[in-house]
């Protein structure tokens, strides 16, 4: 092995001595070139060396490396690329959001609603054309989206009307809809609409009986016994959290609810304010019966329920609510529907 790399050094030496040196005004590009010719042969030797030493490895070059020429021509084929991408997805894109675009080329809105009346949100006249509150901001939508209005009312109940939307058979669900966590977990909530607070209806006999002697608010607090409420409506959720001793009763209707606290059934039944108020002006007579309690430290928010996915959809309910500056109280809206809500 010695023998070979003295004959290989050798031969690089020879190979220096061979070209021309000059004195002090030679040329410098000789003495350059003798420099790479010398690296060369350097090179070549410690390659043989390598083979000479391993020969079961195979033998490597290093990769050239690019060059500004080279760098220039892949930014430019990038960019080439970049520019006929985006060209592809211009030519394939839909020209309206999928969730609009599907409203539009229907030709209507679909919109889910309980099936039961419940003034003043949504009621039928006599000839049965939809009036009310929510009848009114679902028309003013679809008349924005420049659609015509169709109304899904096989839902039963509040929840009922949820799974609707998610189910995507409407598009919209405008049902005096209460926002709660339970529901977003499957479908988005637009800003709201109406905002009241929670409000009791509760048998004066009954509730004397608990009070024993204290004060009607601390009986509220530690509220126990039977609490109606609407089956699958958003306050079989309030109850659990609000009221943890009591039992809580549920009923197909509202009605049927109120004439179970009146019967003495049950102490007390739940719901929005603007619920329990009806029913004090509605029928004054039964006022000696029960007695109406609003939780100042509860809200009730009303909202339009969409299909988690119909994110360009939302954005624009949104938007309309703002436009059509339509927010609500309990106070506000007995107030604008007054000839409406009375006897129903």
């Amino acid at each position: 092995m010695g023998w070979i790399i003295s004959w290989i050094i050798s031969w690089a030496m020879i190979g220096w001595l061979l070209l021309p040196h000059g004195g002090a005004g030679a040329e410098p590009e000789n003495s350059v070139h003798a420099w790479a010719i010398s690296e060369k042969m350097q090179g070549v030797a410690a390659s043989m060396v390598q083979t000479a030493t391993h020969p079961d490895r195979p033998h490597v070059t290093a990769p050239d490396l690019p060059t500004e020429d080279d760098r220039s021509t892949q930014s430019n084929t990038a960019q080439s690329q970049a520019q006929s991408q985006a060209q592809s997805q211009a030519e394939f894109r839909s020209e309206m959001p999928p969730d609009i675009q599907r409203i539009l080329q229907r030709g209507k809105l679909i919109v889910a609603l309980l099936h039961q009346d419940n003034p003043p949100f949504f009621m039928t006249d006599a000839t049965g054309e939809l009036f009310g509150l929510d009848a009114e901001v679902a028309r003013s939508i679809a008349e924005q989206l420049g659609v015509a209005v169709e109304f899904n009312r096989s839902a039963q109940t509040f929840d009922q009307v949820v799974r609707t939307v998610y189910r995507l058979e409407a598009d919209l669900a405008i049902s005096k809809l209460s926002r709660t966590l339970s529901r977003a977990k499957a479908v988005r909530f637009t800003q709201p609409y109406v905002t009241m607070r929670q409000g009791l209806l509760v048998n004066r006999l009954q509730i004397a009986q608990q009070a024993n002697g204290r004060e009607i608010p601390d009986v509220i607090r530690h509220l126990k016994g039977k609490i109606g409420v609407i089956q699958g409506s958003s306050y079989v959720g309030f109850t659990q959290k609000k009221f943890p001793q009591a039992e809580i009763v549920e009923f197909p209707s509202w009605a049927a609810a109120v004439a179970a606290v009146i019967r003495g059934e049950v102490v007390a039944t739940y719901r929005d304010e603007l619920e329990v108020k009806k029913i004090v002006l509605s029928q004054p007579d039964a006022a000696l019966q029960f007695q109406t309690i609003a939780l100042t430290d509860t809200e009730d928010s009303i909202a339009i329920a969409l299909p988690w996915d119909s994110q360009h959809l939302l954005a624009f309910v949104n938007q309309s609510l703002e436009i059509m500056q339509t927010h609500h109280t309990a106070s506000s809206l007995l107030q604008a529907y007054s000839e409406n809500w009375q006897g129903k």
